[in-house]
């Protein structure tokens, strides 16, 4: 055989083999690039899928410590609120308190108390009846008793506290009682008061 035909059958083979190796490393090449693009694609994920729920994660410890935060300041100002409102009607309800005083040492007051007994012994209606005033008012007793109609009516002292003045009557017949002690009249404006200066809490 011819040795030109030798080597150029060599050289055919040779190119062949050498074809056939590039297509397998390019293809070699191509799986090990798939697998790598595979690989980074899930490890981004991975990682972006980390820091999301960090982020998240950090976003729900700001929530929840903004919310702590804003509920301290609220609880905080409703005490500071409250305090404050029962300075305002300490304040408001001494002052009151001190003028009532003041009218009942009046001369004006005894008039006043005859003119409240006999609308709360009429109010009550007919049966036996008490007139509770207070301590000091006992100084009137002789002048109540002048009442027209006191038959059956006991004048006493009240043993309520603070009863300031005024007087009650209790019907103990009919278990029927009229108020119109100085006490309950103060009650009565603190409530007027708290709603008309809308210092009543919700």
């Amino acid at each position: 055989m011819d040795s030109s035909n030798i080597t150029e059958k060599l050289n055919i083979f040779t190119s062949l083999v050498l074809k056939d190796a590039s297509a397998k490393r390019e293809k070699l090449m191509e799986d090990v690039e798939k697998e790598y693009a595979e690989r980074i694609g899930e490890k981004e994920t991975e990682l972006l899928q980390e820091a999301y729920d960090t982020i998240q994660h950090t976003i729900q410890d700001a929530r929840k410590y903004a919310n702590e935060r804003v509920l301290h300041a609220e609880i905080d100002s409703k005490k500071k609120l409250i305090l404050k409102r029962e300075e305002i009607i300490e304040e408001v309800m001494s002052d009151a308190k001190r003028e009532i005083v003041r009218f009942t040492e009046s001369e004006k007051y005894g008039e006043w108390l005859l003119d409240k007994i006999e609308k709360a012994l009429f109010e009550v209606g007919k049966g036996a009846k008490t007139i509770y005033i207070s301590s000091d008012d006992i100084r009137f007793k002789e002048k109540i008793e002048q009442i027209p109609d006191m038959s059956g009516i006991n004048v006493e002292a009240s043993p309520e506290h603070d009863f300031l003045g005024g007087a009650k009557v209790l019907n103990t017949d009919r278990k029927v009682a009229v108020d119109y002690s100085l006490k309950e009249m103060l009650a009565l404006q603190k409530q007027a008061f708290l709603q008309n200066s809308g210092l009543t809490l919700s």
